[in-house]
Order: C-alpha cells, then structure tokens, then sequence
C-alpha cells in the first residue's frame, strides 16, 4: 500500500480477465479477500522480482527469462481447470516464481551457469543435472531456499524444489508434475533451444496428469493470448 506502482501492477492483474473476479478489486484489501493473504504475498514477490531483479543479458534475456515464468503460470492456472486441480490461483503464483533459483545462480555463479548451459545445449545433460555438477545443487534447490527466507507457503518450496524431478515428489504429486509440464512448453516457446518437447518433459509427468499432448495443445493458444495482455502491465 506504500507503494503506488507495485499496488497499482497487482490490482491490474488481480482485475485482469484471466481471473475474471466479478466487479472492480479497488484496494489492497479487497484483493486479499478475493486472493487471500497468501496469494497476494506471492503475487507482490512476484511483481517485485520483475521490477527490480536483474541478470547478466548474455546469459539469458531477463525478458526471456520472465517471459518463461509468466508462461508457465498462466499455463498452470489454465490446465489445472482442466484438470480440476483446486487453488488454482496460487498455481499461477507459483509459475511466476518458480525459477527464481535462477536469478540467483545467473548473477551469483555466472561462469557455471555458462558451463551448464553449454552442457545442456550440448545434449550431455538436463539443466539440473549440469548445474548440480557445477554447483552441487540446481536451481529449484535454490529456489526453495529462497521461497523459505521469504517465508512463502511450504508446497510453494516443495514444488519449486522437486519440478526438475517430478517423479520424486513425495508431496504435492499433480501440482508438481503440472509445473513441469508447464515449465517444458515455456522453454520450447520462449527459450532458443533445439530440444524437442519430449526431451523436456519426464513421461512421468504427464502418466500422473493423465494428460494427453493435444489437450494442452488446445490450450496454447489461450495462453499466448493471456500472456500478451499480461504483459503490457506485468514486463512493461
């Protein structure tokens, strides 16, 4: 509320049509009403991060990088209708964030970040494995670590922790498989890679979805769009 930019970015999104709340949110407070004091705190992070973190542009394009986030969480929401998957306004919450981990490696540990990069385009390894073995963890581990200090929900962290490796996901099994799967078609779309979409998605993933490709194909569309309106408010 001491902020006018960031309040009038959140009420923006919360007033969007992909949330589709009936009438105008006007306030802070209504927005927690309508959200909940959870969700508003990672929505506010979220804002934040994009309006004051940075990375190294020739690692990746921060446009790229958020670009990818908002994918994911606007995919997320969507699929979990779907899907009946409840909450599914945190889900968006949780794409937004999920890579956060990367920021901190990008801009902390550059050279491996470069090396595991390199690895990964190489076809030798998947990014988490080329950054535990440069790093000795990968960027969802610092991603929950991070969610921790910021003391964001604890399925946010287990989540964010276990997305690279949904079949190990001893909680949370569909949301995590979702964010993988949403993190995959994200990475296709927006990141300049030659991996086909089986290279980046587990089978696992989608057997414990039991979803099928083309109805998730029917919603790429959808998304797009959402995304573009996002944007002008979001990555302006």
């Amino acid at each position: 509320s001491c902020d006018p930019n960031l309040t009038a970015t959140v009420l923006k999104i919360v007033n969007s049509a992909f949330f589709g709340f009936p009438g105008q949110i006007e306030s802070i407070n209504r927005a927690i009403v309508m959200l909940g004091i959870e969700q508003l705190h990672g929505m506010v992070l979220a804002a934040s991060a994009m309006e004051t973190l940075d990375l190294p542009n020739e690692i990746v394009p921060l446009k790229t990088f958020w670009r990818c986030s908002l994918f994911s969480g606007v995919l997320m929401r969507l699929l979990s209708i779907q899907l009946k998957i409840n909450k599914g306004d945190s889900l968006f919450v949780i794409g937004l964030l999920h890579e956060i981990g990367h920021l901190v490696i990008y801009s902390r540990y550059p050279k491996q970040a470069e090396l595991a990069i390199q690895r990964f385009n190489d076809g030798k390894q998947t990014i988490h494995a080329a950054e535990q073995n440069f790093l000795g963890l990968h960027y969802g581990q610092v991603g929950a670590r991070l969610m921790a200090q910021w003391q964001l929900p604890t399925n946010f962290q287990e989540m964010t922790y276990y997305q690279p490796t949904p079949e190990k996901a001893s909680k949370h099994h569909l949301e995590t498989a979702l964010l993988h799967v949403a993190h995959g078609y994200a990475h296709k779309y927006f990141s300049e890679t030659d991996y086909a979409l089986e290279q980046l998605i587990v089978p696992d993933a989608l057997k414990t979805l039991k979803l099928k490709p083309e109805q998730i194909e029917s919603t790429l569309e959808t998304t797009l769009e959402v995304c573009s309106d996002l944007e002008q408010f979001i990555l302006s």
